[in-house]
This record gives C-alpha cells, structure tokens and sequence, in this order.
C-alpha cells in the first residue's frame, strides 16, 4: 500500500502556479475581467495551461499527485474514480468551501449553498432543490419559462448584431424573469449591483463588499412580492429555518443563469455555426419539436449534447476547489490530512486525450446516443451530492434558446475561427464572439 501520494517539484510547482493559478486571479475568480481574458486568449494561455498539466499527468499517473499552489500544497485529482471519491464524499470529507473561494464568496454571497458545511448545507440544499424541482425531469414551471425564453430569443433575433453584451443582457433579462417575474424584466440595476459585488470578490476581502445589505433587500422585496409565475411564487412552501438565509441563495440563481449560462450558450452557438453537419443534424431534430412544450424541449437529446459539448469543451469554471475536513484514505491506501487543499482541473479534465476519443472535437452525439453523462471526468454541473440543484433547469433554458436561434437559419456567430476536422482551441472568448443576421 502507498505511504503518501506523489510530488510534483518545486519548478513544476512554480510554473503551475504561473500557468494556472495566477492567470485564474488576474482573469477574475467570481467575475471574468474583459481586458485580460482578450489577452489570455490572444496568446492562447488556456493551451499551455492543459499542456502543463497534461506532461505531469502522464508523468504520475494514474494517482493524484501533489503541486504547490503558491505557498500551499494542493493535491491535483484528474482520475474519474478519484473525482468520485471527492465530489462524492463532498460536502463532507470533501467540503467546498477553500478559503480562497470562501474569501471571494463572502462579497457577493457570504452564506451560498456551494460553501456551506454540514447542518447549513442541509437546509440550504433542501430549500434549493424544492424551489428548483431537482428531483423531477421537468420543472413545474417550465411552460411560462419557455414563453419567456421564446420571447427573449425573438427580441435578440431582430437585432442585427448582437455582441456578448447583448447576449449577456438578454440572459439576464430572462433570468429576472424566471427568478422574480416580468415586474423585475426592465430592472437592469439588479444586474449591474451584482457584478459589482462579484467584481469586490475578485479581491477575496473575507466579508460581505460595500452594498451587499442592500442589495439583498432589493431581491427580498421581490420575494415578498412573490409574482405568480415565478420562482419566487415557490419559495413559501419550499422548507427553510432561520438560518438558510432565503435572499441569499437566490444570488447563486442570478449569476447562474444571468452570466454563467449565456457564456455556454453563446459558445455552443459558435460550434453550431462553424460546423455543418452538426447543425443540420440540430436542425432535423428541431423539425418536429414543439418549443413551448417542455416535455418535448427535453427530448431535444442532440441539442443538449451541443450544450453540454460547449461546457465540456469550454467550463466556465476551469477548476474545483475542496478541502478535507478530516483525515481521508485513497483506495491506494495514501493518506490526506485534515486541512489540505484538493484541486480537480475540469480545464484538463474535460480534454484529457489519453482517456476520451473525442477530447479535441465537438461531439453532441457522445451525449445524446453515447455515454459521455455518466463520466466523472465531465463535471461543469459537478457530480455526487453537490451536483447543481439547478442543471435541469438550465439545460431546459439552455436547449430552448439555442432551438430558437438555430430554427433561424439566417442567425449566425462570428468573431470564431472554430474548424471542423481540426483540434479545437482550450479557451473561446465570449468577448470576441458576435450573434449576427446574414
């Protein structure tokens, strides 16, 4: 049996630490910085970051291995059935909440779900999962959701150009929609203070930024409007105590829907325009579907894959971060002491081509009619207990919208140089990226 897991050296350490963890810093850790991520992507900075990690994996592998990050010790997990034994003992051995996320968090959402441990994690989960129907395949109230997206994917579509910023603000439109009702559509401000708050969490300050209080009475005021129609319509029924802090888990709702989701989107529509036969292929599929139906969005098998292709190829979150609330031994028999840090590259994993045939490609198919969900290595929703309360209703948002824009043949994405045929590039900037009518 294995003593102790393997150690990367000190100069891979350093150049991890260049290569990886500072560039995610100066990209922006909560809220992504236009500047530097035309930058990074400029000098293709996401292609050197799996080529590190690619030569220290081949060289350890198949165990996880220990890399310092900065002055701190991580242990880099890239094995599906390691990443099982983290996410699936998360939120405990494995919690999710490193201090450099908790830091960060605290600006914008100092009592999220996603860096809550045991009992809070309970309460807030069973709250998050009631509101957002995890457990069934299609949300209570996905046929007014669907009218919204149909609604909001018609007013970009008659735009001739629409930037990333566009884009962006159409999903956050759709968002205040489907989380507050059509009273909170036109209000614009709540977008904006939120990226503010995210943008304090880039400095990792510890506690809650200048303008947090106030901005969740605003989102407390919507709830207790409770709109009919909406998720906030939920919330009353939905089991919470005194200590779920209700407004605050509806801020994760926000940027997940409002910024997350409108990057895959806009990404898994580039690959849709720059390949042809994978759009044909969507488009055969739209022929019979009905997208006001939810039950019939859902079965739009091939154009999830697309999006979760997009995810995959793509996450908008390149790592995972844990750390070991008590001693934990691997299967190897290697120890991992209370306190240490567990680093899970998605940026790597997702592309490792030793393990997937289609690392490099855009492949719906691997999702739609192959096995491509039930690999751990895939983890842009995450897996195990963890796993998003809310990847349902995203994909249901998601797919519809991206239905919409592909039925039109005349809307197109440019700002792309995406080939079929050849190896795709690790990082696709949103900034560059423009949804334009031919």
């Amino acid at each position: 049996m294995s003593l102790d897991f393997p150690r990367a050296s000190f100069v891979d350490g350093a150049r991890f630490t260049a290569q990886v963890g500072v560039p995610n810093v100066v990209l922006g850790l909560f809220a992504k910085r236009p500047l530097p991520t035309r930058v990074a992507s400029a000098v293709h900075a996401e292609d050197f970051a799996y080529g590190l990690v690619e030569g220290l994996v081949r060289r350890f592998a198949p165990d996880p291995f220990w890399i310092s990050v900065a002055r701190e010790d991580a242990l880099l997990v890239h094995h599906p059935d390691d990443i099982r034994t983290v996410l699936g003992g998360s939120p405990e051995p494995f919690a999710s909440d490193p201090g450099t996320k908790r830091k960060g968090m605290a600006a914008f959402q100092p009592n999220a779900l996603t860096i809550s441990r045991t009992p809070l994690w309970q309460n807030r989960r069973a709250f998050a999962e009631a509101v957002l129907d995890t457990a069934q395949p299609v949300h209570r109230l996905a046929p007014g959701f669907l009218a919204v997206v149909a609604e909001e994917a018609d007013r970009l579509g008659a735009q001739p150009v629409a930037d990333w910023t566009v884009v962006n603000r159409t999903f956050q439109r759709i968002t205040r929609r489907v989380v507050f009702g059509d009273a909170a559509a036109d209000d614009v401000s709540l977008a904006t203070e939120l990226g503010e708050l995210m943008a304090a969490g880039n400095k990792m300050p510890g506690k809650p930024a200048d303008g947090y209080a106030a901005f969740v009475n605003r989102v407390q005021r919507y709830m207790d409007e409770a709109e009919p129609g909406s998720l906030c319509s939920l919330v009353a029924e939905a089991p919470s105590d005194g200590d779920t802090d209700v407004a605050g888990q509806l801020i994760h709702w926000l940027f997940a829907m409002g910024d997350t989701l409108a990057a895959n989107v806009l990404r898994a529509l580039a690959a849709l325009s720059t390949h042809p036969l994978q759009r044909a292929e969507a488009r055969a599929e739209l022929s019979g579907a009905d997208l006001s139906a939810p039950k019939s969005v859902v079965a739009l098998d091939y154009l999830a894959g697309c999006l979760c292709e997009a995810m995959r190829l793509w996450p908008t979150t390149p790592l995972f971060g844990r750390v070991t609330t008590r001693d934990v031994r691997f299967a190897t028999g290697a120890l991992l002491p209370a306190g240490k840090q567990v680093l899970i590259p998605n940026f790597f994993n997702h592309r490792n081509r030793d393990r997937i045939t289609f690392a490099d490609r855009f492949a719906p198919e691997e999702w739609a009619s192959g096995t491509a969900g039930e690999d751990w290595s895939f983890n842009f929703f995450s897996h195990g207990s963890q796993g998003c309360p809310g990847a349902s209703l995203a994909m249901l948002l998601g797919a519809a919208f991206i239905g919409h824009v592909v039925e039109d043949a005349a809307l197109r994405v440019s700002g792309t140089s995406l080939r079929p045929g050849r190896r795709l590039p690790h990082g696709l900037d949103v900034y560059a990226l423009k949804l334009t009518r031919s």
